[in-house]
């Protein structure tokens, strides 16, 4: 196919303003292969046999794919600034890193299911058990850039989990095959610098890391067992740690490659990160390289006020998170003006821009705004804002 099969009305700006975090929800078409090839299981993981299934995986993304172009053109016609493939071919958000490794086993518990006084619907999404070492097997990455690449020369960016997300308890790790976590952590650096690399020669040219462990060192009741679980005394050091870590990941990227990172704090069913990062923000913005944030903003008696934004450095972007994919509801036009308005107070307006608070399916089988109509009024209300705020 050509890159011009995929046709905009008008270039994205030079600094985008308007962005979705990655994920969009599937078509039926796409969740009825899912389903047909993963024996109705939609975990975090393809079958453990990849040769064994390459023929239904490759006919699964040709599914994915006629689906994909639909959906980039529709995210480019709401006016967004960057857009993905929906991420379709993935089970879960985490599937760009997940597909990619040998060492991975079946789940034993939903992902959140820890989370004290939070329920996860039976059958939810899992996280993986790693039986064996980590070993890279295969390209996901930069099989999406290869096939964006060939159906649109507008912006678009491609999504992995960020290296301080494998701190987190949710992936299980028996001792036997890592004596700490922090083993686990370097290999998924090495791992991901080889995923990332090989994207960027597939084309990439924005890259996006997702659901860092910094919102749980907010969350005292997580904090506290997290720290517990790692051996580590204080969350200071926790924090270095992490930090260091995904700076570490992004070394290698080359200075024309936009590289943002997505703050999550929980968009499954099974609970949510609460507190303000008022007491990690300034270490944070300005020991962090990326060019770009993406963070959770849509609920400040949650999430804390704006105020933490005052310590991104000059020449970064905040895209504020204030839409949200946990409500159906459609946030009002003038509503999401005041709001970055407020944030205005904290970061100059030429240093925000307006985004989802996170993917609209995260995981395949677990969503909590499931109408498409309400997906694509949220976006398009964000491409309005956008244009009213700053115009091209």
């Amino acid at each position: 196919m050509s890159t011009s099969e995929i046709q905009s009305a008008r270039p994205a700006r030079r600094v985008a303003r308007a962005e979705t975090v990655g994920s969009l929800l599937r078509p039926k078409a796409v969740t009825d292969a899912i389903e047909a090839i993963y024996g109705g299981k939609t975990s975090a993981l393809r079958p453990l046999a990849l040769a064994d299934k390459a023929l239904e995986l490759q006919r699964l993304n040709s599914v994915a794919d006629a689906e994909a172009r639909r959906l980039v053109q529709r995210q480019i016609d709401s006016g967004l600034d960057v857009v993905t493939d929906g991420e379709i071919r993935r089970t879960s958000f985490l599937s760009s890193f997940y597909d990619a490794v040998d060492g991975l086993g079946p789940a034993e518990s939903p992902l959140g299911a820890r989370k004290e006084k939070r329920e996860v619907p039976d059958g939810g999404y899992v996280d993986p058990v790693v039986v064996a070492p980590l070993k890279k097997a295969a390209s996901p990455l930069a099989e999406e850039v290869t096939f964006l690449r060939s159906i649109t020369n507008f912006p678009f960016k491609v999504t992995l989990p960020a290296p301080s997300y494998f701190l987190t308890d949710f992936v299980t790790i028996p001792q036997k095959v890592y004596a700490h976590r922090q083993e686990l952590l370097a290999a998924v650096v090495e791992i991901e610098r080889r995923l990332v690399a090989e994207a960027i020669a597939a084309g990439a040219n924005w890259v996006q890391f997702d659901f860092p462990i910094y919102p749980a060192l907010v969350d005292s009741q997580y904090t506290d067992r997290i720290l517990k679980d790692l051996g580590i005394a204080k969350r200071e050091e926790l924090l270095r740690i992490s930090l260091e870590a995904d700076t570490s990941v992004t070394r290698s990227i080359p200075r024309s490659v936009t590289v943002a990172l997505h703050l999550c704090r929980g968009n499954l069913s099974g609970g949510f990160w609460d507190g303000s990062l008022a007491p990690i923000a300034d270490a944070m913005f300005n020991q962090l390289p990326h060019e770009r944030f993406l963070f959770e903003w849509e609920d400040i008696e949650r999430e804390g006020d704006y105020e933490p934004i005052k310590y991104v450095p000059k020449g970064r972007v905040m895209a504020m998170g204030l839409v949200s994919t946990k409500k159906p509801r459609v946030e009002g036009v003038e509503e999401l003006i005041e709001r970055l308005e407020l944030a205005g107070k904290y970061l100059p307006l030429e240093q925000l821009a307006l985004c989802t608070q996170c993917g609209f399916a995260s995981s395949c089988d677990d969503h909590l705004v499931q109408a498409e109509d309400a997906q694509w009024r949220k976006l398009e209300v964000i491409g309005e804002v956008a244009n009213r705020i700053w115009r091209r």
